[in-house]
């Protein structure tokens, strides 16, 4: 199965991986990750997530990791944390070409 990522798609991986994006029920379009230079310090990521989801290289971690909270963070499955390292390495690659022009 070949899976292709855009760059946003790629920040969003790795913003999950750093435990900065989960969903929140209060709100119709509930997930969210969480950016300092945005106005209230976040940003909506639920459109952006469904291709990550559909693709299964997230998902929600379980109401116990939550602690009991409604606010539940996302984690990467086990293809997302793949995926996620070939992406990089793809990107620490094309960089690296970059420079060396």
């Amino acid at each position: 199965m070949e899976i292709a990522l855009d760059l946003e798609q790629v920040q969003l991986l790795t913003a999950v991986a750093q435990g900065r994006v989960h969903t929140d029920p209060q709100f119709n379009s509930p997930d969210f990750e969480k950016l300092a230079e945005y106005p209230f310090g976040q940003r909506r990521a639920t459109a952006r997530l469904r291709p990550l989801k559909a693709a299964r290289l997230v998902e929600l971690v379980d109401d116990d990791a939550a602690g009991g909270k409604p606010a539940r963070p996302y984690k990467l499955t086990d293809l997302g944390e793949q995926v996620l390292t070939v992406a990089l390495e793809q990107e620490r690659i094309a960089n690296g070409q970059a420079e060396a022009r």
